[in-house]
């Protein structure tokens, strides 16, 4: 927790932590971990903004050893394989329900905020039917169900105060409720011309992490 509070982002950098780091294979939040510990916006489109964040995530992959992965992260830090991974907020909450030796933190540098969403195409065939089940999964039951399952903060209030309250699934856990009001914590905003920047830097990262091995 020390090196949490000391490093912020930067403790993917940190040799102590060699070979025992997870990085997520996703080009956008790989990017704004780098950006973030630069401290600039994860919405930048600086070239030498992105370029800086390009060598922080270069030396990262050349001098940290780092496992690039996907979802097989949830179970392998619920498991404690490696220090430390790169993680969403439910996956966290769900690791530390099945670890108390697991824990979340978001830097002070910030990080990113979001939130998973059903929507209705323009041209569907049945709009009715469609917002009937985001009723019903949005209805106490189903969202009682579905977050306790799945560990992600639910839209139902109701639902989140019961789980993230005392006796709850999720009891003490701070990834379910994870902070708001943050004034360094920012939305993804979507720009055509960054976003494959940063998708073209991301593979050459990966490049050079399989170059490392």
């Amino acid at each position: 927790e020390e090196d949490l509070e000391k490093d912020g982002w930067d403790i993917f950098l940190d040799q102590k932590f060699k070979g025992d780091i997870y990085l997520y294979d996703s080009e956008r939040d790989s990017f704004m971990m780098a950006l973030k510990a630069l401290g600039y916006s994860m919405n930048t489109t600086s070239q030498d903004e992105l370029n800086a964040a390009y060598n922080w995530l270069i030396q990262c992959v050349q001098t940290m050893d780092p496992e690039i992965v996907t979802d097989e992260i949830i179970d392998n830090m619920a498991q404690a394989r490696k220090a430390l991974g790169l993680i969403y907020s439910g996956d966290a909450a769900y690791v530390m329900s099945e670890n108390e030796n697991m824990g979340f933190y978001m830097p002070k540098s910030g990080t990113n905020l979001w939130s998973d969403a059903m929507v209705i195409p323009k041209n569907a065939k049945n709009p009715k039917l469609a917002n009937e089940f985001i009723r019903y999964i949005t209805s106490y039951d189903a969202a009682m169900d579905n977050s306790s399952y799945v560990g992600y903060t639910s839209p139902n209030k109701e639902v989140t105060e019961e789980l993230g309250g005392k006796g709850g699934d999720y009891d003490g856990i701070n990834a379910y409720t994870p902070r708001a009001g943050y004034d360094k914590d920012e939305v993804f905003q979507y720009d055509e011309t960054t976003r494959k920047i940063i998708a073209d830097l991301w593979s050459r990262v990966k490049v050079a992490a399989s170059n490392a091995h």
